[in-house]
């Protein structure tokens, strides 16, 4: 996934879990609210209510048959004008009634004020009750703690004792109000959160992407820059246009840049001189009329790792001198050891012995000049004193094998292909001994010649046809 994407989705699920949490937070307030209302409506009216019910004509009703008499419509008179003035509005009072508890620990109601004959409750009708907790007890006024649900809806209950003249309490007076209406506008009110939030959630994807576009941007053009350093466009730039972290990122890199141009010029500049100057063979073809022979020849690749983190630190032309003491010194170790110079293009020196002529201790040499480059850039670093985040070092892989050469009057020239193959086979010795942590690694090829002169530790890779022997660096002179 890429930066932009990621920036994308991470702003659209902060805006979702805020949107979530206040739509969360403010459903639960209101319905906390509305029940506390709920509660106060219902408790209320049983309290107030209850004084204004005669007990001891409650105490008076004990038989079925005084249903509906003179008696029983006395006593329900202030009860269903109690219900007719409370079972409307968004809180509407559905059933008021009074019930008294029977001897064998049952319930059964006394007065209903309800008119409609089908859910009217009858004089010793038992009460049902859903579970023990709805059951009253007589003489304790009290509200239901959470809803009751039924087959008729949703309700809320409370209860207030009804006294006879000398303050016994004989019954108790009940209501349920319904919340269903309350239920239903809480529901509406999730549905309208939800919209707002689908709403707010499109907005917040449309913000999203103009945002981590325009932020991702500068990240988009410095990568884009970086590509072609990697291809090898040393001489671009990236203008100068912010003035932000990504500006300084961009001068950085320019600088980075700058240096990398510089080094590329220096180094063909130095493999030039030595070629002019110190070799006597041409790798490549010639117009020599004498038949093509074998010859033996060592070829050396050394890659300098790390050194590019101190573009960015130094500046390019402090790393136009590193560079050029670097590859000065190394130029000079692979000259004494008799070895010529081939450009590279990368970070890596090339060097071939025995070109010039059949050198029977070319191995031997190859692997002295890996050891003294090894050896002068520790001192180098040490005299260089630059602090670095990763350590510099040398990878260095050596490889013998036969390229094909033609004598000439202008001197012996060697086969281009076949010393191309050569130097590819000591770049994957080097590769190999990068996986496997060596500084310095050579072939069998190589190592067969010279293995009573260095002490050679066999290495496992099943990646090359041959054997492969790391070298044990001695220890630098810290003097």
């Amino acid at each position: 996934m890429t930066f932009r994407r990621k920036l994308q989705t991470l702003l659209i699920l902060l805006v979702g879990v805020s949107c979530g949490l206040l739509l969360f937070m403010s459903l639960r307030k209101a319905s906390r609210l509305a029940f506390e209302l709920i509660q106060e409506k219902v408790f209320t009216l049983v309290v107030s209510t209850a004084p204004r019910i005669d007990g001891d004509k409650i105490a008076s009703l004990l038989e079925p048959s005084q249903d509906s008499t003179h008696l029983y419509e006395e006593v329900a008179a202030p009860l269903r004008e109690t219900l007719a003035a409370n079972n409307s509005g968004a809180l509407p009072v559905r059933f008021l009634y009074v019930i008294r508890p029977k001897s064998d620990g049952t319930w059964e109601y006394v007065i209903d004020a309800e008119t409609d004959p089908e859910e009217r409750s009858r004089l010793g009708d038992p009460v049902e009750f859903n579970s023990p907790g709805e059951m009253p007890t007589l003489g304790a006024a009290r509200v239901d703690s959470g809803y009751a649900r039924d087959s008729f809806g949703i309700w809320l209950s409370a209860f207030a004792p009804v006294k006879d003249a000398s303050g016994t309490p004989v019954a108790m007076l009940g209501a349920d109000i319904s919340a269903e209406r309350i239920d239903s506008l809480l529901r509406r009110l999730l549905v309208g959160d939800l919209i707002a939030m689908l709403i707010s959630l499109s907005l917040a994807s449309a913000l999203a992407a103009w945002l981590s576009g325009k932020v991702s941007a500068p990240l988009t053009e410095l990568q884009e820059f970086v590509r072609k350093i990697g291809r090898g466009d040393f001489s671009s730039r990236l203008p100068p246009t912010r003035t932000d972290e990504f500006g300084e990122l961009a001068k950085a890199i320019n600088q980075m840049a700058e240096g990398l141009e510089e080094r590329e010029s220096l180094k063909g500049a130095l493999v030039h001189y030595v070629r002019s100057q110190a070799a006597d063979t041409k790798l490549g073809t010639t117009d020599g009329e004498e038949a093509e022979a074998p010859r033996r020849i060592t070829v050396l690749v050394a890659e300098l790792c790390g050194f590019g983190q101190l573009s960015s630190r130094l500046g390019g032309e402090r790393v136009f001198a590193l560079l050029n003491e670097y590859f000065s010194t190394m130029i000079d170790i692979v000259l004494r050891h008799h070895g010529s110079l081939e450009k590279s293009t990368d970070e890596s020196v090339i060097a071939v012995f025995g070109a010039t002529h059949d050198d029977p201790h070319q191995e031997r040499l190859s692997i002295q000049a890996a050891l003294a480059m090894q050896n002068a850039l520790d001192r180098l670093l040490r005299e260089w004193k630059v602090e670095t985040n990763l350590p510099i070092f040398l990878e260095i892989g050596i490889h013998t094998g036969t390229a094909r050469v033609r004598p000439g009057s202008a001197g012996d020239a060697l086969d281009f292909d076949s010393v191309r193959d050569i130097i590819e086979l000591a770049g994957a010795v080097r590769s190999a001994g990068r996986k496997l942590k060596n500084r310095l690694t050579v072939s069998a090829t190589t190592a067969e010649t010279v293995h009573h002169t260095f002490p050679f530790t066999p290495v496992s890779d099943d990646s090359m046809d041959f054997d492969l022997f790391r070298v044990e660096m001695p220890r630098p002179s810290m003097t």
